[in-house]
């Protein structure tokens, strides 16, 4: 199962500000009379995951492929990766997160083993490399971007996934298809799977050589099985909804709770709201994941109708396989509106 390691727990809740949409501010003319002034409504880039592997615990769940209802659709497949982004950037998202958290994944990379450890799926390089190809072919042709999402240092050590960090920084973020933050942080992008003072007491008792790599990128951070004290890195994911401590960045998704055993899904009404909520990001929002069954904070057209999964389902969208979809796609073009 996907996520194989549990954090340890944090005991304070989330603190997020948040920041003001249009909101109206009074100032004073030169003649002593206010005047109102409107700001402008924030537009963050928008970004959603993707996960690669384990379409096992879709349990039932299926996702609108090609016109097709797909109990396990596949990224190895050109014509099913074109139909995931095509929807996906019509909703109004043009960067996609990679969900490379799975040291197996990695498996046989660069003409070696990465990892020794065994194989997700049963797939090594040869498979999960030929999805993370496709997924970028089809973000050049569509004109959209991509970042790679890597897993916990924590459980597999600094070092590990700063090799990974160079395999990626060589073969894949040198593309002008890879995200990188800003025009004054020109880093490329590499969301990790840990929470932001987890990471930041590792990054701090390893090396400078066992880092390197992971130097030359822009870190984001998330919420995993604990709430969090959220850092300035953290809103990048990857439970229910967070935001970095600067409210630069906010992760929504369409499941509630943190722990897994808290875990269900939200109606159709708080989609709605945590949607507006994460458009008022200053520079990032995350959108769940489009597919991400395991962790259930998908948001991508299924029919969850017959999952045995119970917070794939809310009782009062379960009939509704677009809703979540059609809702986050409204959002979004009221903002650019």
């Amino acid at each position: 199962m996907k996520k194989l390691f549990t954090l340890i727990a944090i005991g304070a809740a989330l603190l997020a500000g948040s920041v003001a949409c249009g909101k109206k501010s009074e100032t004073t003319d030169e003649k002593g009379g206010s005047t109102t002034v409107v700001a402008k409504p924030t537009n963050p880039t928008k970004v959603c995951h993707l996960l690669i592997c384990c379409r096992s615990m879709n349990k039932g769940t299926k996702f609108l492929v090609n016109n097709e209802w797909k109990a396990a659709h596949d990224y190895r497949d050109i014509e099913q990766t074109r139909s995931i982004l095509q929807d996906i950037k019509a909703a109004g998202i043009t960067v996609v997160s990679v969900d490379f958290t799975n040291p197996p994944e990695w498996d046989g990379a660069d003409n070696g083993k990465i990892h020794l450890d065994g194989q997700t799926d049963g797939l090594n390089w040869e498979g999960y490399g030929k999805m993370l190809d496709n997924i970028v072919q089809v973000c050049e042709e569509e004109g959209m971007q991509f970042i790679i999402f890597i897993g916990n240092p924590a459980a597999w050590t600094m070092k590990y996934w700063n090799q990974v960090a160079g395999f990626i920084y060589e073969k894949y973020a040198s593309r002008k298809s890879y995200r990188r933050y800003s025009t004054s942080d020109n880093r490329p992008i590499l969301p990790v799977f840990i929470p932001g003072t987890d990471f930041k007491t590792v990054w701090n008792a390893t090396p400078d050589n066992e880092k390197d790599n992971l130097a030359k990128f822009h870190i984001g951070t998330c919420q995993v099985n604990d709430p969090i004290r959220a850092t300035e890195t953290d809103g990048w994911g990857y439970r229910n909804k967070s935001a970095s401590a600067n409210d630069a960045v906010r992760f929504v998704s369409p499941n509630s709770g943190v722990a897994p055993s808290t875990w269900a899904r939200v109606d159709a009404e708080e989609w709605r709201d945590r949607v507006k909520w994460g458009l008022k990001a200053k520079e990032y929002v995350i959108f769940g994941s489009y597919d991400d069954t395991c962790d259930a904070i998908f948001w991508g057209i299924a029919d969850v109708s017959k999952s045995q999964t119970a917070c794939h389902k809310n009782a009062s969208t379960v009939d509704k396989p677009s809703i979540y979809y059609d809702i986050l796609q409204e959002e979004i073009a009221k903002v650019k509106q």
